[in-house]
């Protein structure tokens, strides 16, 4: 049965990516497995021995270029490395790679779950998985769709949720080549704003709400992945890059149910203004010959 290729960003877990050890545990074509690690990672040898061992591919991209690609928008890390700017390189790796089609998942999954509209079911198997991925695939050539996501657990907690799909991206996200949406130059460095200005430059960008579910992982006392990079910049890059970016629709506010942390809160409403009267619900992203390849290249790299 066919597959969709699976790209894991991740930062020091060499041994605890719970994502690839998953999918293989529950059959998962390993040759479909991609992990994706920066040029600067010390812990190179040690993915390189467990990546061989599960039998999944290892990818190392240029760091250097992707700061050269990518402005970052807050202080500097202390490693110089942002959550998104893995994600800006992937469609270099897909390319190299003769990949068309394939879904990013955060190194922390420990699953999927059966939740129509939001209540729990079952734990998701391998065939319903593999079949969810497949007509999310159908779905997107169908309708000419660059970016399109699965919900989380997390996203189940508020209040009932009855529509299939939700104004939200998170972490299982799937792309489609060569309509993917690479980002701009300047300020699009985190995983949040890129999805946030997809929203707002009028692209169907959405999550299915109902049916499969990201088994979401309690990550806040973690080590490793992107809990490391988030506690460098005390999660200032996730709470106010995007109200920044967004004044009108996105707003940071303390969270009383997390801990009281600063985080960010988008009102899709004015994220995404209606502009076409009628039920209409997207605009193919090739519709127009401009603004094909997507790219956020200067001009003087194009010529």
């Amino acid at each position: 049965m066919e597959s969709i290729d699976i790209f894991i960003p991740s930062y020091k877990r060499a041994k605890n990516n719970k994502t690839a050890k998953y999918f293989i545990k529950i059959g998962y074509d390993p040759k479909k497995i991609h992990v994706i690690l920066d040029s600067e990672a010390d812990d190179f040898k040690e993915y390189e021995e467990v990546c061989a061992k599960m039998g999944v591919n290892l990818h190392v991209f240029d760091m250097e270029e992707a700061r050269n690609t990518y402005d970052f928008i807050h202080r500097p890390q202390k490693t110089k490395r942002t959550v998104g700017i893995a994600r800006n390189m992937f469609q270099d790796i897909a390319k190299k790679n003769n990949i068309e089609f394939f879904v990013v998942i955060d190194d922390d999954t420990n699953g999927f779950e059966i939740r129509p509209f939001g209540v729990y079911h079952c734990i998701a198997k391998l065939d319903l998985i593999n079949s969810v991925f497949l007509a999310i695939k159908e779905f997107m050539v169908k309708r000419q769709i660059g970016c399109f996501g699965i919900s989380q657990t997390g996203d189940m907690f508020a209040r009932t949720n009855k529509n299939l799909i939700r104004r939200k991206i998170m972490n299982t996200t799937f792309y489609l080549m060569p309509l993917m949406y690479k980002g701009e130059k300047g300020f699009l460095d985190e995983d949040t704003c890129m999805f946030s200005n997809m929203m707002n430059e009028g692209y169907f960008a959405v999550s299915l709400a109902s049916g499969l579910v990201l088994k979401q992982t309690s990550s806040a006392l973690a080590k490793g992945g992107l809990t490391e990079l988030y506690r460098e910049s005390k999660l200032l890059v996730k709470s106010l890059n995007t109200p920044i970016m967004f004044p009108s629709s996105c707003i940071a506010e303390k969270q009383k149910r997390n801990g009281n942390r600063l985080h960010h809160k988008i009102n899709y409403r004015y994220l995404m203004p209606c502009i076409i009267k009628g039920k209409r619900n997207n605009i193919a992203w090739n519709t127009y010959p401009e603004d094909i390849p997507f790219s956020n290249e200067p001009l003087n790299r194009k010529m």
